[in-house]
């Protein structure tokens, strides 16, 4: 702590910024002044857990621990108005037990729970492909795309080529490397990935990238929309999620076999199948929104089918070519609209479940499965994931693997909390309704 300390000092830091994320992937934050660092890094920081969701009101009270080695110096505000920030693991109001329905805390505890069954050195290592709109608006007050340029095209048509330099730029000021970005197909869509990493360190990367990402748009005067399909008429906002297990003592990825002509180790093979398997249930984690599923159709290059297949972008799953070295899982169909904590849990635990059973895989299929006839698709076995939010949260409930790993209070007060949506969402006129029933 001493170092953090001076660190702060260093920096002439004037607030610190706690931060804790919701289960529906919100980031919330309590600011406080710097002069009081030493005893709230040492002791953490009460707060209301009844305002976010979490619990009721007659038991309430919860804690913030700041995770030291999530210091960073936020690269916006007044000067005079230094801030850092940390994430924090959310305690019993006591700060003696770790807080059940905290996102981060589950993604922790899954994580120590597989070192202890298979290895202190094992890690799930991940990548994701983080899409997002830059939206403004018309003189009616609607949503439109910022610009009008599609993929990988060039200014002055791609209006957000330099906003994409300032986000990577201000990433990489606080440690987290960018690699490539571009403007994607549709109008308003752009995309900045940064490397890999183990499941925590990535996930947290996840929200501070959403965090900067939207600060930035808003000082152009823009609206950063992670929302999975915000428009009807083209493609969603995806985040691909790029995995393997590593064994980090001995530095090897687990998924390699250079042995076998496809690379692939039994290791790979057996999460693949825990993926597939667990298919349906892990969309209630991955894609939570009952606007998920708008993009979840066929059309759209977004994945439909529960399949897998080498380079094969219509599969569920893929494995991407080029260094065998490298080999991994890409996992398509979660989007950017998941809390990143629970969708990297829940697709560890999916994973080790093929693991620890060692189940085989269906075939892999290479051909474009949006071209198969409904008998073809009968003929490989392949079946589809759930259409819209009410079936996702039913096969999360049904999934006995995904709910006792979470555990029975999460699950209960996560379905609630997503039932709600579908039940607000099942009740509102849209103007779809109108448009089409009104002279009935």
């Amino acid at each position: 702590m001493e170092a953090t300390i001076k660190r702060l000092i260093e920096d002439e830091i004037e607030f610190i910024n706690f931060q804790f994320t919701t289960s529906d992937g919100a980031i919330r934050q309590l600011i406080n002044p710097a002069r009081d660092m030493e005893t709230l890094l040492s002791q953490g920081l009460g707060f209301d857990g009844s305002s976010c969701k979490y619990v009721p009101v007659n038991k309430s009270d919860l804690c913030l621990k700041p995770d030291l080695s999530t210091y960073r110096v936020l690269p916006w505000g007044r000067p005079e108005n230094k801030t850092a920030s940390f994430i924090c693991d959310v305690f019993s109001g006591d700060g003696s037990t770790p807080f059940e329905f905290d996102p981060r805390g589950m993604l922790k505890r899954l994580i120590s729970e597989m070192k202890d069954e298979f290895g202190q050195g094992w890690d799930l290592m991940l990548a994701p492909e983080i899409e997002f709109f830059l939206l403004d608006k018309d003189e009616n007050g609607n949503y439109i795309p910022a610009d009008k340029a599609s993929y990988f095209e060039i200014p002055p048509y791609d209006k957000g080529c330099e906003f994409r330099k300032d986000i990577s730029r201000a990433l990489d000021s606080v440690g987290i490397g960018t690699e490539k970005n571009h403007h994607e197909v549709p109008p308003g869509k752009h995309e900045i990935t940064f490397g890999y990493g183990d499941a925590l360190s990535i996930a947290d990367q996840t929200m501070v990238y959403r965090q900067i990402v939207k600060q930035m748009a808003a000082q152009q005067g823009l609206i950063a929309c992670f929302m999975a399909k915000p428009f009807d008429w083209t493609y969603g906002c995806g985040m691909h999620v790029h995995l393997n297990l590593k064994d980090s003592q001995e530095n090897v990825n687990l998924f390699l076999d250079e042995s076998n002509a496809d690379y692939l180790s039994n290791t790979a093979r057996y999460f693949i199948a825990g993926l597939l398997d667990h298919a349906k249930g892990l969309t209630g984690i991955t894609n939570p929104s009952v606007n998920s599923y708008k993009r979840l159709v066929p059309g759209w290059e977004a994945p439909v089918y529960i399949s897998w297949g080498f380079g094969n972008r219509s599969s569920l799953l893929r494995i991407p070519e080029g260094n065998p070295k490298a080999i991994r899982v890409e996992t398509r169909n979660p989007d950017s609209s998941c809390n990143p904590y629970l969708a990297y849990a829940a697709l560890l635990v999916a994973g080790l479940d093929g693991v620890r059973k060692k189940i085989q895989p269906a075939p892999h299929i290479n051909d474009n499965i949006y071209a198969f006839s409904p008998k073809e698709k009968q003929a490989h076995g392949i079946e589809n994931l759930p259409g819209d939010l009410k079936d996702a949260l039913n096969a999360f409930e049904a999934d006995k693997v995904l709910c006792n790993a979470f555990g029975p209070a999460f699950v209960e007060n996560f379905l609630a909390l997503k039932r709600k949506d579908v039940s607000e969402f099942a009740t509102t006129v849209h103007p779809w309704e109108l448009e089409k029933y009104v002279n009935i």
